[in-house]
């Protein structure tokens, strides 16, 4: 067995053997060599594990894969690890479970303790498909921190700084779910790189609070009321009328709707403290959102929903061209959650009474689904307030009635006509 100092310049003096198998020792490390044979040359450690009898052959690799100085540094971690007891051949190492970023999100998703709302998932679907989608078959330990502030960067550059943040508070959910259930293969979470980063208020997000003014009102409802698609009208004048959100409204059915008591109930897109499914409410209907829904049932429908949708949805899921065209036709920047404060301002401008303003919004009143105090609010008083669908019908009409006026307000006699038939 002969002794060389094994580098690069060396190499080409060990000969592949003809028969059988020749090792070549480093002369500087002791136990690290090269076994040649007739059809390559493979690195090699021979040593005894601290505490055994025998010496261990551990392979590294085939010269060509490993270059003499990466193999040289494997073959003193092996050793290293030896000296201590340690057996450090990769075929004894026992299997680590591989968990995709995809395993993650399933896990997310459906291990929460209550149901997200459709609009949550549909949310957090989209931003995993539409800026995450090459790691999803990746495994999560492999994704790093400065993986994570690239992707940063490049999504809020193309996407805004909300939804680049939203996007990454997800993931950092992911990880933190994937440390706690799976703690022997996720052991740190990369997205915790971006606070070390930017500090603490990496990405600070203000409530936006924008709403349709009166100045603009006018402008705004008479857009909506000549729009030439009438279900894009009607959708937008029930959510200003109701105070409904975008997702509520779209799902709503017809056999939600009852015009002989004149009133309409749905399930609440998210509730805090309560299961989506359980706090079905009803509402009473303003005279000008009764004689709206009267008006579209007599046009007839295609299908058991108010705004039908496109195949595969039954229901109105994309009603963002609506918006477009009436930001283009009335000047009005909005978004359709803007209709839901114009509600709620009007309302609180009109002096209704403050319990009466949160359960027209389907606010907490300071319960939670089995009908206790809940501890996390101040409000104990709300849970002792029951306030009735008919308590409600008097500040339904005051809020409708306000917005005609606001939406006739220095509109020519016809225009006020066309608003009075709506």
């Amino acid at each position: 067995m002969p002794n060389i100092k094994i580098t690069k310049a060396n190499m080409s003096k060990i000969n592949p053997a003809s028969t059988g198998q020749v090792d070549y020792w480093d002369t500087d490390l002791a136990g690290f060599g090269v076994r040649a044979t007739k059809d390559s040359l493979t690195f090699m450690v021979h040593r005894r594990v601290r505490g055994e009898k025998n010496k261990t052959f551990i392979k590294i690799g085939r010269y060509g894969e490993f270059s003499p100085e990466q193999a040289r540094t494997v073959a003193k971690d092996y050793i290293r690890r030896m000296e201590l007891g340690e057996n450090p051949d990769p075929k004894k190492q026992p299997k680590r479970e591989i968990i995709t970023i995809q395993n993650l999100y399933s896990q997310y998703i459906s291990g929460k303790k209550f149901p997200l709302s459709a609009s949550t998932v549909y949310a957090y679907n989209s931003w995993m498909k539409n800026h995450f989608s090459d790691w999803l078959p990746v495994a999560a330990n492999s994704i790093t921190g400065s993986m994570i502030l690239d992707r940063l960067i490049v999504m809020e550059k193309n996407n805004g700084v909300t939804q680049a943040a939203s996007s990454i508070k997800l993931l950092r959910g992911l990880f933190r779910l994937g440390m706690a259930l799976h703690p022997g293969v996720i052991v740190h979470n990369p997205v915790e790189a971006v606070r070390e980063i930017r500090g603490r208020e990496w990405a600070p997000r203000k409530r936006r609070m924008t709403y349709i003014e009166p100045k603009d009102f006018p402008a705004w409802f008479r857009a909506v009321n000549e729009y030439h698609l009438p279900k894009g009208k009607d959708y937008m004048l029930l959510l200003l009328y109701t105070g409904l959100r975008r997702n509520e409204a779209a799902r709503l059915k017809w056999s939600d709707i009852n015009f002989k008591e004149k009133t309409f109930s749905f399930t609440p897109e998210k509730k805090r403290g309560e299961m989506p499914g359980n706090d079905r409410v009803t509402m009473p209907l303003s005279v000008q959102a009764y004689r709206l829904l009267l008006h579209r049932k007599a046009l007839g429908w295609e299908n058991e929903y108010i705004f039908p949708g496109k195949h595969p949805s039954p229901f109105l899921t994309n009603p963002d061209n609506y918006k477009r065209d009436i930001i283009l036709t009335s000047g009005v920047i909005f978004c359709f959650h803007d209709l839901r404060r114009t509600f709620i301002t009007i309302a609180e401008s009109l002096d209704i009474p403050h319990y009466a303003l949160k359960a027209l919004l389907n606010h907490s009143m300071g319960i939670d689904k089995t009908g206790n105090n809940r501890s996390d609010t101040n409000d104990v008083t709300g849970g002792y307030i029951i306030l009735s669908t008919e308590r409600l019908r008097g500040p339904m009409q005051q809020i409708a009635d306000r917005i005609t006026e606001l939406a006739i307000a220095n509109q020519t006699e016809d225009q006020v006509l066309q608003v009075a038939l709506t």
